[in-house]
């Protein structure tokens, strides 16, 4: 299949420095994470308030409704969050510091970890890793950050559909990552024309289309060519350049434990799309 090149390519930065990036994704997002902290704030304080002075009655009708109310907030947050960098990506894009990473290491830490996180929801849906790479690995230039974007938004996508969904992933030997669930999928001409052209059809756009249109945004950020296979489920192909780091890297100097960042990025996915399932009373 004939991949589109002008839709691959990295557009030029549209502001004047990384610094200037940094400012713009930080001002932005800065401003609703202030806004969303103080709401999440006030409606703890409330809810500790019911918890100790509310006579169980009212407990029993108020605090399943602050639960709600958790819940939507979660979920608005993340959709601003999203919005929010899909935005600033198009004025951003060539401002990313990306750095030597072997990527087999830290798909199997985030395997681990969102195996875990599923387990402890309850959710049987899991990731599956195999890595194809050979002994040397597979480094490539890349941000944590974006690779965590790609899958998370991946793995949720599948979640919604399938609660029982199994992503894998499977690093070849020729650099590239192929990411296939086992979901219901979407028609081919539709997922082509949104990973690998960024045209979203007017019925994927009515239904959601932000988190796939992410994962594209976050793929050109590396350089990461897309194309869509055919596939039972939705089956992404991922050819990764050709950089190489530099000489005398190690994989203990790049390969770091990203364990709890992963883990607070993937609580904050999961609580936008399923709920924050607080206990009542905590």
């Amino acid at each position: 299949m004939e991949t589109n090149e002008s839709s691959l390519q990295r557009p030029a930065a549209q502001i004047g420095t990384p610094d200037d990036g940094l400012a713009l994704r930080g001002g932005l997002r800065g401003r609703m994470a202030g806004t969303f902290c103080t709401l999440q704030s006030s409606l703890e304080a409330l809810q500790r308030y019911l918890v100790c002075n509310a006579s169980p009655q009212v407990r029993r009708e108020t605090l399943p409704l602050l639960q709600a109310m958790f819940d939507s907030i979660a979920g608005l947050e993340r959709l601003c969050a999203n919005s929010a960098r899909l935005a600033t990506g198009v004025l951003t894009r060539g401002s990313e510091e990306l750095a030597p990473l072997e990527l087999g290491g830290y798909l199997k830490e985030l395997t681990d970890c969102a195996n875990e996180e599923l387990a402890l929801r309850g959710f049987p849906a899991r990731i599956r890793f195999l890595d194809e790479s050979g002994a040397a690995g597979t480094w490539t230039m890349a941000d944590g950050s974006l690779l965590d974007g790609i899958l998370m938004n991946l793995l949720s996508n599948l979640l919604q559909l399938r609660r029982d969904g199994v992503l894998s992933l499977t690093l070849r030997p020729d650099r590239a990552l192929c990411c296939a669930d086992n979901g219901p999928g979407m028609e081919l001409s539709a997922a082509r024309a949104l990973l690998e052209q960024g045209q979203p059809s007017g019925e994927l756009l009515g239904r959601g289309a932000l988190g796939l249109l992410l994962v594209r945004d976050y793929a050109a950020a590396m350089d990461w060519r897309i194309t869509v296979e055919p596939g039972p489920g939705l089956c992404i192909r991922f050819a990764l350049p050709g950089n190489v780091p530099p000489a005398g890297l190690t994989l203990r100097d790049s390969v770091r434990s990203r364990g709890a960042a992963m883990r607070a990025n993937l609580r904050r996915e999961l609580d936008g799309v399923f709920g924050t399932a607080r206990p009542d009373g905590e």
